[in-house]
């Protein structure tokens, strides 16, 4: 029973592991759109770096390309 229960719990912290980092990579992405349409590319260019990293550093089931 408790090792189901961890297991459970292992697989909730994984889901919402990956759901943080998705949301965040949208919020960085729609930020970027924002600073592309006012012209402001060394913002674009910092958030684009975020993002990548963002990337780089999830969870290896959760990569996204």
């Amino acid at each position: 029973m408790n090792s189901k229960k961890n297991d459970f719990i292992s697989r909730k912290y994984e889901t919402d592991t990956e759901y943080e980092y998705a949301g965040m990579i949208n919020a960085l992405n729609y930020l970027c759109q924002e600073a592309e349409k006012a012209n402001l590319d060394l913002v674009c260019l910092h958030l684009n770096i975020a993002i990548a990293e963002l990337k780089e550093y999830l969870p290896p089931k959760s990569r996204v390309g």
